[in-house]
C-alpha cells in the first residue's frame, strides 16, 4: 500500500494558467502539527512547518522531490514548537531558506537562523492579522490568506472576532486549516459566517491521541455543510490547482 494517499482538485485553468504552471499545495501528515506548502516552479512557501518527529521520516522522500531544489520560503504563525519542529531539516535540505515572516520571540532548538527573503515583487501572501501585544502565544498567532486559503495557526475564537469582521468577499476563502488542530477553542461560528464559498476545511492532528479535531467543531462544520478532513485519516493531501 502506498505511504500516501493523494487528495487532487482540478480546476478550470485560464490561459495565465497554462500546463507549464506549476501551482500545488500539501496538508502534510505530520502528526500533531501543522505543515501547509504551496509548491510553485521556482519555490515553496511553507505556512508553519511543525508535526511530531515519528511523522518526518514518511514525509521525508516526497518533500525531497517537490522541494530539494527550490528556494524555501518560510511563515511563521507562532512560537509553538509543534508549528516549527521540522525547521532545522528545512534548512539543512534545501538549496536556499529564507523568512518570509516568523514571531518576534526567539525560537528554541533551531541550529542556525536564516536570512529574510528578497521583496516580492507581487506579494500574493495578505496579512488579514497580527497581534503581539499578548502573553498567551495562541493569541499572537498570524492570520494569512492566499489563494483561496485560510490559515490561521493556533488563533481562538476571542481573536477570531476581531479579525473574522475584515475577510472580504475578494478573499473567496475556499480551503481553511482548523484553527489549533481543530481545537473547540477555534473556527468559531462567528468564523463560519464569513466563509459563504468555503469548501473544505483541513485537521493536521492526530485525534487517537490528542482528541483533536473536537467533537464541537466537527458539530459546527455540520451546520455549516462541511466535513473536516483529517490528515491523519487520509494521509498527507495534495491540491492540484
Amino acid at each position: 500500500m502506498s505511504k500516501y494517499i493523494f487528495l487532487i482538485l482540478f480546476f478550470k485553468m485560464s490561459l495565465a494558467d497554462s500546463p507549464m504552471h506549476i501551482n500545488e499545495w500539501i496538508i502534510w501528515n505530520s502528526g500533531q502539527g501543522q505543515w501547509v506548502t504551496q509548491i510553485e516552479n521556482n519555490k515553496c512557501t511553507h505556512f508553519d512547518f511543525g508535526g511530531e518527529v515519528f511523522a518526518l521520516k514518511k514525509i521525508k522522500p516526497l518533500y525531497i522531490q517537490f522541494c530539494r531544489n527550490k528556494i524555501n520560503e518560510l511563515y511563521l504563525s507562532h512560537a509553538d514548537w509543534d508549528h516549527y519542529a521540522f525547521y532545522n531539516f528545512l534548512v539543512q535540505n534545501n538549496i536556499k531558506t529564507c523568512w518570509r515572516s516568523k514571531p518576534d520571540e526567539v525560537l528554541k532548538k533551531i541550529n542556525v537562523d536564516v536570512t529574510f527573503c528578497k521583496a516580492a515583487t507581487e506579494e500574493k501572501v495578505n496579512v488579514l492579522f497580527r497581534n503581539s501585544n499578548s502573553n498567551h502565544r495562541n493569541d499572537t498567532s498570524t492570520v494569512l490568506t492566499t489563494d483561496h486559503f485560510l490559515i490561521q495557526g493556533d488563533s481562538p475564537s476571542k481573536q477570531e472576532k476581531k479579525w473574522a469582521p475584515h475577510i472580504s468577499k475578494s478573499d473567496d476563502i475556499h480551503f481553511l486549516i482548523l484553527g489549533h488542530h481543530g481545537s473547540r477553542t477555534s473556527t468559531s461560528d462567528i468564523l463560519l459566517k464569513k466563509l459563504p464559498q468555503l469548501q473544505m476545511a483541513f485537521a493536521t492532528s492526530r485525534f487517537k491521541k490528542y482528541g483533536h479535531p473536537h467533537r464541537e467543531v466537527i458539530e459546527r462544520l455540520h451546520r455549516h455543510h462541511l466535513n473536516a478532513i483529517k490528515t491523519e485519516s487520509w494521509g498527507t493531501i495534495i491540491l492540484r490547482r
